[in-house]
């Protein structure tokens, strides 16, 4: 969602008219701007529009396979139901930054574009961190700025990742939490991303999807560098062997510049980006864009901005 900026009807200041235009231009300049926290967002979450306070997710169950009949029988009576519902709702975020009536009087306009353009990014990166600690909390909470308590469930009720999903029809649950050390080859790649495929949907029937996606800390190097090797060799890794790396071309790494680990950590989360996107998996709504309000101060002389946005980030499921 590109940055409004609404300045104030009434600035009439001579000493700040001169620099008001080039900032506003300096704004929308760096939010069209490529950057890592809009790439990864968009990488792995369904970024959405929303006009409402927030939004609510549901699945149904599938009907049963087919019946066999005697001659002349009936049609076995069948349904679907409601799946597991998520209601997200918005937060709003908001900041501002000052600029000093000195700064215009000695035309320090390089000091005040620089100040601009961070606080563009900060807003970008605010929108990624937020993400990804949602994403990468290991409980059914998390934690943003001074916020502890922040939802990260499902519409199950459990954590995103955790050992005990429910199924909505039928006793039993399932995992998504894998303890397993990467490995330096294929084959806990290869076993895991067979789990994957046999996750069930909420009637018990399995969904197929195959995983793609590996998502990293940014600070694990030899993770990173053992991964690219794994998914970009031709051969098997490892091995004295020509065989063939089946898992080449299968799998694309994100590594999240927002996540960091302490020091001797490695983990990693496996995605299915067909699932992610057919299911409505990870979710970021927008409901207002980053909106930019300006005023000078009339004790001080300075300009102030004021940036204000409202967004949300949720789970509607956790299979994907």
């Amino acid at each position: 969602m590109a940055i409004i900026v609404s300045k104030s009807s009434n600035l009439n200041d001579d000493l700040w008219n001169e620099w008001s235009d080039q900032l506003v231009a300096v704004l929308q300049d760096t939010d069209t701007e490529k950057n890592n926290a809009d790439d990864f967002v968009n990488k792995v979450f369904n970024v959405k529009k929303s006009t409402k306070f927030g939004e609510k997710t549901t699945g149904l169950t599938e009907f049963a396979d087919f019946d066999i009949v005697d001659e002349g029988g009936s049609a076995v009576l069948d349904d679907v139901q409601e799946g597991f519902a998520k209601l997200i709702e918005h937060k709003a975020f908001m900041k501002k930054f000052v600029l000093t009536a000195e700064m215009a009087e000695d035309s320090q306009i390089d000091m005040m574009k620089a100040k601009a353009t961070n606080f563009v990014k900060s807003y970008k990166r605010s929108r990624a961190q937020y993400a990804s600690n949602a994403l990468t909390s290991q409980t059914n909470k998390f934690t943003f700025g001074s916020k502890s308590d922040l939802d990260r469930t499902t519409g199950d009720g459990k954590a995103l990742f955790a050992t005990d999903h429910p199924f909505k029809k039928g006793a039993g649950t399932q995992s998504n939490v894998f303890t397993n050390a990467f490995g330096s080859d294929t084959t806990i790649l290869n076993r895991l991303a067979n789990i994957g495929r046999n996750f069930k949907n909420s009637s018990g029937i399995a969904m197929g999807y195959t995983f793609d996606t590996i998502i990293i800390p940014s600070n694990v190097a030899a993770l990173e560098d053992t991964i690219k090797k794994i998914i970009r060799t031709d051969l098997m890794v490892g091995s004295q062997l020509n065989d063939v790396n089946t898992q080449k071309g299968l799998w694309e790494l994100v590594v999240d510049p927002f996540w960091q680990v302490a020091e001797g950590k490695a983990p990693y989360i496996l995605m299915s980006s067909d699932a992610n996107k057919e299911m409505l998996g990870n979710l970021f709504y927008d409901r207002i864009p980053l909106t930019m309000k300006d005023k000078v101060d009339i004790d001080t002389h300075n300009y102030e901005w004021s940036g204000r946005a409202r967004f949300s980030v949720g789970f509607s499921n956790w299979s994907h």
